[in-house]
């Protein structure tokens, strides 16, 4: 089995790799052109491969802790009890996390997909996957709390706000004409910066570790939302001045718009 997991591990990785570097490519192309739709979708695919790969690991690791390390030393019984309570919590914290990425990824794409019939995407399938990840949301925070994690607990409140800012949206309705628009930047970066999160936190710790302390780790799970909240909320008030200009402006941006992934 831990050949398995390594081999997964390893599509993982180059899946994400290519995804870190296709996510600047619809960011800098023109909005709803053919390059941004092309590579949005390539970026897309790769994301889904990522997602997939780690439900498929936290799986593993959840069921079979021990099976999917190759461990040096023998444990003995108190040590193998704890490093699988340790690798299952761990196993729970990125599955949850994966289905962040996903509920993210699904509204980015669905709300372009059903822009003109918006109630259409509210079905059971995407009502539910949000639901979850709330609940898995709460889930990290209460073993934030029980184990003292202050990342378990912290990134807890990015579940929230990713589904539950679906949640309303998919309940609620579009707050205007271009609400689509907004949700599908707000969302597909929301996926650029789980990316990049994994890439700080797994990668480039290793690569940064003698630069930083450890006490100061937690920098890497909480950078990339840092700079990329910002980010997402600048770009939106960028395109709401676009549309709401009026006349020319508005009327040329829009159709444009409606064509991106």
């Amino acid at each position: 089995m831990a050949e398995l997991f390594q081999d997964i591990r390893w599509i993982h990785i180059a899946a994400g790799t290519i995804a870190l570097v296709m996510f600047w490519i619809p960011v800098a192309a023109s909005k709803g052109g053919r390059l941004h739709v092309r590579i949005g979708w390539v970026y897309a695919g790769c994301m889904s491969v990522v997602v997939l790969t780690a439900f498929s690991m936290s799986g593993l690791a959840f069921a079979s802790p021990l099976g999917v390390r190759h461990l040096s030393n023998p444990l003995s019984a108190q040590q193998a009890a704890q490093f699988i309570r340790e690798s299952r919590e761990v196993a729970f914290f990125l599955a949850y996390l994966g289905g962040v990425t996903l509920a993210a990824g699904w509204q980015g794409i669905g709300v372009m997909r059903t822009r003109r019939n918006p109630k259409s995407f509210r079905t059971p399938f995407v009502l539910s996957l949000n639901v979850v990840v709330v609940l898995a949301a709460l889930g990290s925070l209460a073993l934030g709390i029980f184990t003292r994690s202050a990342i378990f607990a912290a990134m807890s409140s990015v579940g929230f706000v990713v589904s539950g800012g679906n949640l309303f949206y998919l309940l609620r309705g579009p707050a205007s004409r271009m609400d689509f628009w907004y949700q599908h930047l707000s969302s597909m970066i929301g996926t650029g910066i789980a990316g990049y999160t994994a890439f700080l936190v797994f990668g480039g710790r290793h690569l940064l570790a003698p630069l930083v302390q450890p006490q100061y780790y937690i920098l890497f799970w909480l950078l990339p939302t840092v700079i990329g909240s910002p980010a997402i909320a600048l770009t939106i008030a960028y395109y709401k001045r676009k549309f709401s200009g009026g006349g020319r402006a508005a009327k040329a941006s829009g159709p444009q718009a409606t064509l991106a992934v």
